[in-house]
């Protein structure tokens, strides 16, 4: 099992937050950050991550390059 970062991107938060995802392969992460994004509402994009590898980005993270500025301190934040 391989563990992916999915950074939720919500208009009720000013910084993604994390989930991680243990899955068999890439495949299984994509379908879980499509699951996180009709989720709810608020949701207005999910990036999935392996290490420091961007796998895909959805929604209106698919409309911007990401960044690491913002992980970094969510990384140090979340113990990761």
């Amino acid at each position: 099992m391989i563990t992916f970062e999915l950074f939720v991107h919500d208009d009720r938060y000013s910084v993604p937050t994390l989930h991680l995802v243990s899955c068999r392969d890439a495949a299984g992460a994509c379908s879980a950050a499509e699951a996180l994004l009709q989720a709810s509402p608020h949701h207005l994009g999910v990036e999935v991550c392996c290490g420091d590898a961007q796998i895909l980005a959805l929604g209106a993270c698919a409309e911007r390059r990401r960044t690491d500025t913002g992980y970094a301190a969510l990384r140090v934040a979340s113990g990761g």
